[in-house]
């Protein structure tokens, strides 16, 4: 919860930098004129070409321009405002290190932004303090800071109450954004009363790409940055966002490509919100096919007391409101995390794998071994709650593993409130897998409630050819209940009213609740407060029983 407000790439038909034959060898005419390139026919190079570093190859460029950089390590801190192609070498040897971010593409609200493509090269050594975005909407530098290896800034600005135009339409292919940091270095009095006042507020945002534009990734690694906490260098951010890639606008399409080991974490004193370890989108439509998301994490030590909204959510993928249509593809999302823990208050954590807040196609994807971490801790009053070890979703899912994805939950002092394997609100699920998940809630002191073990089942499911299997909860604590060891179809706190389940071809079977003294534990199959149709399917062999409400 962030507190500001806020195409697929086509070459250009004009290509100003042509090669020319010649007996002496390759040249090349740029910007008009022709000069002696290096010995591979690079435009920049450590020795023997017109330009030794990328900067002022850039400063002398035009629209159409191509800039062929070669095999070395050169300076970052880099502005892009032409439409231009940067090539490299290659990923491993064409590297462009340091700056804050490492390349800016475009200005902040220009009304005319660039068509840049990257190809062949690693962003690294960024470290963003700050963004043009800063000022802007918080008043000060250093209280909004984004884009440690990229930054694509919004466009013009169309007025009060309106969204940015996008920024600049930015295609990157066979590249690395890698070991990049951001943090802030200031804060504003921003939102609910914390106890010292209003609560300290400031954002780090797109540890890899902070993008406002149209952006597509081809073939590119996006991998071990840092955000807020976890950049090592100040711990005054409230909100930590995006880990790999936070995409504010426009289109976001990911390729062949894997975000792995992003981290975003925030901690006390002003730690709120910890949001999206590898991605968190909003803007227009969002495609990813055939990527990688692993290892990432949101995570967020809050030190603060109840009444104020706090939340760790999203290990690897939020797809945030604002999205038109997102399809997931042929996709692993797993080993990610969400954690929060709490010195004075409640804990909440939620979708350790993808957290969509609008309808989602998913087809043939592996959303698997992801998990969620809610803890308050010694000193804290407050409750704790988790649920979705793999996400939280809607829609069409079709071909897909939920398997292995783990929820705990515990509280020092307080009562505990655990769900969901994964959260299904409303769609069908077709020829997918819901396995091998885990939830754990504990409270020596307080009530447990725990639900789902395979899934939660809100407004109404369909499975069709789906199978339900060896899911397991348990929980421990003063008095509590447990229900559902494969599927959880009945209200629960504060969310919506249910729907009926339909079961097609679909087995629910081998799931299993337990609960230590004072805890009744039900449904060890389907506990269910709305009907169930069952058309050639089953629900056997789980424990304690088969079903509740059926």
């Amino acid at each position: 919860m962030p507190f500001f407000s806020s195409a697929s790439f086509s070459p250009l038909a004009h290509r100003r930098v042509v090669a020319l034959s010649c007996a002496t060898g390759l040249m090349w005419a740029f910007s008009g004129a022709v000069s002696p390139a290096g010995a591979a026919g690079w435009d920049v190079c450590a020795h023997g070409c017109r330009y030794d570093q990328v900067g002022p190859a850039l400063a002398a460029s035009r629209d159409g321009d191509t800039i062929r950089i070669g095999p070395g390590v050169y300076t970052g801190g880099l502005t892009i405002t032409t439409s231009v192609t940067l090539v490299g070498s290659g990923r491993d040897a064409t590297i462009i290190r340091g700056g804050g971010p490492v390349v800016t593409i475009g200005a902040f609200g220009a009304a005319a932004q660039p068509t840049v493509a990257l190809r062949g090269l690693t962003f690294t050594g960024g470290v963003s303090r700050t963004s043009p975005q800063s000022i802007p909407f918080t008043g000060e530098a250093g209280v909004f800071a984004a884009g440690g290896g990229v930054e694509i800034p919004p466009g013009a600005d169309p007025g009060p109450g309106k969204p940015f135009e996008p920024g600049a339409t930015v295609r990157i292919t066979d590249s690395a954004i890698t070991w990049n940091r951001v943090a802030p270095t200031a804060t504003v009095p921003f939102g609910p009363p914390c106890p010292t006042g209003p609560c300290p507020a400031a954002i780090a945002a797109g540890g890899g790409i902070d993008s406002w534009g149209d952006l597509t990734l081809v073939r590119t690694s996006v991998s071990h940055n840092r955000v807020g906490t976890a950049a090592g260098l100040s711990a005054v951010a409230s909100d930590a966002e995006g880990g790999a890639i936070r995409h504010h606008a426009g289109d976001l399409t990911i390729k062949d490509s894997t975000l792995a080991d992003n981290q975003v974490s925030a901690s006390a004193p002003n730690g709120r919100f910890a949001d999206g370890g590898a991605i968190l989108a909003s803007g227009h439509t969002v495609t990813m096919i055939r990527d990688v998301v692993d290892g990432n994490s949101a995570e967020l030590d809050a030190g603060l007391p109840d009444g104020i909204d706090m939340l760790a959510i999203a290990g690897g993928v939020h797809l945030a409101g604002g999205i038109t249509a997102a399809t997931v593809r042929g996709s692993k999302i797993y080993h990610n995390s969400a954690r929060m823990t709490n010195t004075a208050g409640y804990t909440t954590a939620f979708s350790g794998g993808l957290h969509a807040d609008l309808p989602v196609t998913l087809i043939d994807d592996d959303i698997s071994h992801n998990s969620i971490l809610s803890v308050t801790l010694p000193g804290s009053p407050g409750n704790a709650q988790g649920d979705s070890g793999a996400g939280e979703l809607s829609g069409s899912i079709t071909g897909t593993h939920l398997t292995g994805n783990t929820v705990a939950v515990r509280s020092a002092a307080g009562d505990v409130t655990i769900g969901g394997g994964a959260t299904i609100f409303w769609g069908t699920m077709t020829n997918s897998l819901v396995s091998n998940n885990r939830l754990f809630g504990s409270s020596p002191h307080g009530a447990v409630t725990l639900v789902g073990a395979g899934f939660q089942a809100e407004r109404g499911v369909t499975l069709q050819d789906t199978d339900v299997t060896g899911n397991t909860g348990v929980a421990t604590g003063k008095t509590g209940t447990v229900h559902g060891g494969g599927i959880y179809n009945s209200p629960v706190p504060n969310g919506p009213e249910g729907g009926p389940l339909h079961l097609v071809g679909s087995h629910i079977s081998h799931n299993t609740l337990r609960g230590g003294p004072g805890i009744t534990a039900s449904g060890g199959g389907v506990f269910t407060a709305y009907p169930v149709d069952l058309v050639a399917s089953v629900i056997v062999r789980n424990s304690p029983d088969q079903c509740v409400g059926c």
